[in-house]
């Protein structure tokens, strides 16, 4: 019976081992260069039917601490149905952003609308967010100075969620843990994911990346593809920063079906990555926190033998384990942690991504206004 504890004894593993590698590149000290050459970067944005994000959105960029003239911003709408592109061409203006505003005509989707922006783009280095994103004025600074310490093919960069209400903070609770995660298995040679809303790479990387490579026969996963593609080559072109000066700060879903949705696309492409470490790493986080509901009923309700041993220690691994993980990136980070938020999470989260994983089988959901199958 006591064989069973070598699964919790694994995620203490997993969890603590990540956490290592997630602290060696938060802990990296980045030095400043005393005359600091301004690198012109490109920041390209799909959007689709962001017309109230759009003033938020360009007003948090003219609040960088970088010359306007050393960053383009290429907005490239999707097919918008309620204005945004008109919008967003009088807010350059107004803000005085050298920017532009172009608009898919022959295809659709996000992967669609980045390379349609690349393609235009005047920059050797690219930079990808979203609409719904704000930075810290500092955003592109710390940017620069890593491309001129170490010119890494990509950067990748921390997204958190923020929000107002109990599913806003689970969703920046789960946020902290998955930004962790994403640095954790890069700095130990097995990365899992990474976020296109703060994607740092340079453009003559990706016009190498084939179609194929990049999935563009599925919606989904024009970050994580183009990441693991590159790793594949040289993994040593990778490179990340984990520090509140470079993290981008990304709303949460407003309702529990729009939170459903965005996850069963991001949940979607787990069955076409090649990696197996990807796939196994998934499966097993499932099914390890769908093990707690099962080791409940045994806490409460059997005698005192091996089996509730074996239940005890499995759910205390699990809330532990995650407690730290979330806390230690909440502290390198600088973000806010919510005990409240953190308790229904885990308490919901088994739930969740059941749901979640039954439903991204079918590759059925709808996004933005828009179908897909």
């Amino acid at each position: 019976m006591l064989f069973l504890l070598l699964i919790p004894a694994l995620y203490v593993f997993l969890t603590f081992r990540w956490m290592l590698g997630f602290n060696t590149i938060a802990n990296k000290k980045q030095p400043v260069q005393p005359h600091q050459i301004n690198n012109f970067f490109s920041i390209v944005i799909a959007v689709r039917n962001e017309q109230a994000n759009m003033e938020r959105l360009l007003h948090s960029l003219t609040e960088l601490n970088y010359k306007k003239a050393d960053f383009e911003i290429i907005i490239v709408d999707d097919h918008s149905t309620d204005g945004t592109a008109t919008l967003a061409t009088q807010l350059l203006n107004i803000y005085n952003l050298n920017g532009t505003v172009i608009s898919l005509q022959n295809s659709k989707g996000k992967k669609s609308a980045i390379a349609e922006g690349i393609k235009i783009s005047k920059a050797e280095v690219i930079i990808t967010t979203d609409a719904d994103c704000v930075f810290n004025p500092d955003w592109l600074k710390g940017i620069n100075n890593e491309f001129n310490l170490s010119k890494p093919d990509m950067l990748i960069l921390p997204v958190v969620i923020q929000g107002k209400g109990v599913l806003s903070k689970m969703q920046q609770t789960e946020s902290l843990g998955l930004a962790a995660l994403t640095f954790g298995s890069l700095a130990i040679g097995k990365p899992l994911m990474c976020n296109g809303a703060n994607l740092v790479f340079k453009k003559e990387t990706y016009l190498q990346i084939n179609n194929a490579e990049m999935r563009s026969d599925i919606a989904s996963g024009d970050d994580t593809f183009f990441m693991l593609s590159l790793f594949a080559k040289n993994n040593q072109s990778i490179h990340a920063l984990a520090s509140d000066k470079v993290t981008v700060m990304s709303d949460a879903q407003s309702g529990l079906s729009e939170l459903i949705n965005q996850r069963v696309r991001w949940a979607s492409k787990l069955k076409y990555y090649k990696q197996q470490c990807i796939i196994i790493t998934g499966l097993f986080l499932t099914m390890f926190s769908i093990l707690q509901y099962a080791a409940i009923p045994g806490v409460i309700f059997l005698p005192l033998n091996q089996l509730w041993l074996v239940s005890a220690i499995t759910i205390a691994v699990k809330w532990i384990c995650d407690f730290i993980f979330i806390q230690n990136a909440k502290s390198k980070l600088n973000q806010k942690f919510y005990p409240g938020a953190f308790v229904l999470m885990q308490l919901l989260f088994p739930i969740y991504t059941f749901v979640v994983g039954v439903l991204s089988l079918s590759d059925h959901y709808q996004w933005k206004g828009r179908s897909y199958q």
